[in-house]
């Protein structure tokens, strides 16, 4: 029986080991890096004007430091045949504790290592190819996103804990495997929506108690369930409910929308969320049984972990890869996110600079 299902396990670490990969900086590539993150910081961080371009060139001048090995694997992730790409070797930008309860989120946003950060963050997505932005209708058009338990959920309440916690990154619920929203298309605008995140990248400000992100590759996924489940996901069988992070009266649920798409660039493209989605009633049964073995697979998976600090962070391929977290134990931790758009992905432009696209 060992024998039998020994294939099985090499085929799923190799699978691991392709999807998930390492970019390490040395000593002299760090340094700089942290100073353009900190010029970029002085500015006002990726939300200023002129910061999308500071963010470009920086890029530019990095890149003249990596060896060969490193700029491909940067073009790896950019070309799309990577799930997970962790940078580490990074430099801390400040030695403070976290305070024993969180300050606000408005004060947090305007910290100044906060700000590097994300300056960093956004050097990194153009290290792959990737452009900052923010939707419209999501996170109040704000291209930084903090994840922390804000609104309550978590293993330790917090001051004024709501009774009904809100589903998304500002509480300290568990979160199941999913991609980050919107939902309707992956790669190419479609009819008045912009696509789902090419990517995400995290960092943490603070991680104290060293809780992980996992991640789960979806190539092994996919080969798992099938090519005949596969189609039957790029069907328009599928519906959704609205995201926590939208915009008060912006968005909204999905219906008749598929799991997969193929695109001739990026191949299957995925948008799915465990706690969201859900298989239309009158789908046929092939869709529903594509639908059930998605969903037996995702669940049989085992995701990978990756704990963040200041000293790393993680790019994660938002139609290739599903993310999910625990419950938060610790209140204090703070990570800072930014999405990033691909070289292949063609949305509605609302400004060019910051970025911000229609939902």
């Amino acid at each position: 029986m060992t024998d039998a299902i020994k294939p099985d396990v090499e085929t799923a670490e190799f699978f691991t080991e392709q999807e998930i990969r390492t970019f390490s900086f040395d000593i002299r590539q760090s340094a700089l890096l942290h100073k353009f993150a900190e010029e970029l910081a002085a500015i006002g961080g990726p939300q200023a004007p002129g910061a999308k371009s500071k963010a470009s060139l920086a890029a530019i001048q990095l890149k003249f430091l990596f060896s060969k090995d490193q700029c491909e694997l940067l073009g790896a992730y950019s070309d799309g045949l990577v799930c997970v790409l962790i940078f580490e070797g990074l430099q801390k930008f400040t030695d403070v504790s976290p305070p024993h309860e969180l300050p606000v989120l408005t004060s947090l946003e305007n910290r100044y290592d906060v700000l590097c950060l994300a300056a960093r963050n956004q050097i990194l997505l153009k290290l792959v190819d990737n452009s900052a932005f923010a939707y419209d209708m999501d996170n109040e058009g704000k291209l930084v996103r903090l994840v922390a338990n804000f609104k309550g959920g978590g293993l330790n309440k917090i001051p004024a804990e709501p009774d009904i916690k809100e589903l998304s990154s500002h509480s300290g619920l568990a979160l199941g495997p999913h991609t980050e929203a919107p939902y309707w298309c992956a790669v190419n605008a479609k009819e008045g929506h912009s696509p789902s995140p090419s990517s995400l990248i995290l960092s943490a400000l603070w991680n104290p108690s060293l809780e992980p992100t996992s991640v789960i590759p979806l190539p092994p996924v996919l080969e798992k369930i099938g090519v005949t489940n596969c189609l039957a996901l790029t069907t328009g069988n599928f519906q959704f409910t609205r995201s926590d992070s939208f915009v008060s009266g912006k968005g909204g649920d999905g219906r008749n929308v598929s799991i997969l798409e193929f695109d001739d660039k990026v191949g299957f493209a995925a948008r799915f969320n465990s706690y969201r989605f859900s298989v239309s009633e009158n789908a046929s049964s092939l869709v529903k049984t594509a639908y059930a073995a998605l969903c037996q697979s995702v669940g049989e998976a085992t995701p990978v972990e990756h704990t963040l600090t200041q000293e790393s962070a993680m790019v994660i391929n938002n139609v290739r890869a599903l993310h999910c977290r625990d419950l938060i134990k610790d209140n204090r931790r703070v990570l800072v996110r930014i999405f990033g758009l691909s070289k292949f992905s063609s949305p509605i432009v609302i400004t060019d600079d910051p970025l911000r696209l229609q939902g």
